[in-house]
C-alpha cells in the first residue's frame, strides 16, 4: 500500500462528516468540504510527516534487501556446490543456513510491518487531531451547518465551499506554533541542565 493510500484511508476514518453550530432542520443548510489528504499532503506538518514515515519504511526495506542479497548468494553457493562438489554435508548446511535466512526474513518483514504501523500512528494521530480541530473551529467561525469529506461523497462543489486551502494553512500556522514551543520547551531543559551542571562543579571546586 503506498502512502498516498495510507494517508486516504486514515483520513477517511478519522472525519466523514462534522456536523457544526446550526442543525440540519434549516430549510437551506450552509454546506461546504474538505480533501484532508490535499490539505495533509499540502501542508507543512504533512509533508514533514511523509518525509519522517518514508525514511522509517527505506530503513527497514534495506534491512530486508541486505538479507535478500544474503540469501541470494547462499543459493549462487549452493548450486555451484551442487555442481561441481560432491559434498552432501555441506550441502545439508546451506540449505539449512538459507532455511534460517528465509524463516528471518519473514520474521524481520512482520515486525518492520508492525513497528512501521505504530509509528505511522504516532506520527499521524497529532496532526489529524490538529486537522479535526481546526475544521470545526473553521466551521464554526464562518457557520457552516455541515462539512463533507471531499473525496468521499462529493460529486461537485463549488471552489467557495472548498475549505482545502483554508484548512492546509490553518495546519501550517499550527505546526510553526507547535515547533516554536517544541524549540522552547527544549532550549528550557538545556539551560536547565547547563544550570545543574554549573552547580555541580562549584560544588566540586
Amino acid at each position: 500500500m503506498t502512502m498516498k493510500k495510507t494517508f486516504c484511508l486514515i483520513t477517511l476514518a478519522f472525519l466523514v462528516i462534522i456536523t457544526c453550530t446550526s442543525t440540519l432542520a434549516q430549510s437551506q443548510p450552509k454546506i461546504a468540504a474538505v480533501d484532508t489528504e490535499k490539505a495533509l499532503e499540502d501542508s507543512i506538518w504533512g509533508k514533514k510527516a511523509i518525509e519522517e514515515m518514508e525514511k522509517d519504511r527505506d530503513a527497514w526495506e534495506q534491512r530486508v534487501k541486505d538479507l535478500n542479497d544474503e540469501i541470494a548468494e547462499l543459493e549462487a553457493n549452493l548450486a555451484k556446490q551442487k555442481a561441481f562438489l560432491e559434498d552432501t554435508e555441506k550441502e545439508k548446511e546451506l540449505q539449512s543456513e538459507i532455511a534460517n535466512k528465509k524463516q528471518g526474513r519473514e520474521l524481520l518483514i512482520q515486525q518492520g510491518n508492525a513497528q512501521l504501523s505504530e509509528r505511522q500512528q504516532e506520527i499521524l494521530e497529532p496532526i489529524l487531531e490538529e486537522m479535526k480541530n481546526t475544521i470545526k473551529k473553521l466551521s464554526i467561525d464562518e457557520g457552516y451547518d455541515l462539512v463533507l469529506e471531499k473525496r468521499l461523497i462529493v460529486l461537485y462543489l463549488n471552489p467557495e465551499f472548498d475549505l482545502t486551502s483554508k484548512v492546509t494553512s490553518m495546519l501550517d500556522d499550527a505546526y510553526k506554533q507547535h515547533s516554536s514551543s517544541k524549540a522552547s520547551t527544549t532550549q528550557k531543559d538545556s539551560d536547565s541542565s547547563d544550570k545543574e551542571s554549573q552547580k555541580e562543579e562549584t560544588k566540586s571546586n
